[in-house]
């Protein structure tokens, strides 16, 4: 596939919106449990505590694909802004889930926003495949929106 390609490969698409199902079913089970009757077997605290602690592992996942991108480019390896900004996701989830609920769901959807800001820029720098960034738009879409739902129903409840 041409790395200049819009098309996203077919892998990464599935794989990728599989990895939003974990977003999307905690938040819609928060909501139930939040606004109706239907028993749940764990609260509403457990599943938000669950949604954060999925959102940190996935915003460490994207810095570790920033990082594992400067391998092959030993010239920006010497240099400290690229990998700092490759570490900083890892270090935004693990400080997210340091703090109250509602900070955690806060700070990672701005985590998820700032890293797709980074993605972006580097897809029209060519240093990312064209097609990364709007599969990135996707999915952090989802997470953010996500995370949003959940926060909204914390704060509603």
């Amino acid at each position: 596939m041409n790395r200049h390609s819009a098309t996203i490969p077919r892998p990464a698409l599935i794989l990728g919106l599989g990895g939003l199902l974990p977003f999307f079913t905690t938040a819609l089970i928060v909501c139930l449990v939040q606004f109706t009757q239907l028993p749940a077997m764990f609260s509403s605290d457990f599943l938000v505590h669950a949604l954060g602690a999925y959102g940190a592992v996935i915003l460490s996942f994207l810095g570790g694909v920033r990082w594992g991108k400067l391998l092959d480019d030993e010239a920006r390896l010497e240099q400290w802004a690229p990998l700092t900004l490759s570490i900083l996701p890892s270090l935004i989830a693990w400080l997210a889930l340091l703090l109250e609920t509602r900070s955690t769901l806060l700070l990672l959807t701005a985590g998820f926003a700032l890293q797709y800001a980074q993605d972006r820029a580097a897809a029209r720098r060519h240093e990312l495949p064209d097609w990364f960034a709007r599969l990135r738009l996707m999915l952090t879409s989802g997470a953010m929106a996500s995370l949003l739902v959940a926060f909204i129903v914390l704060i509603s409840g």
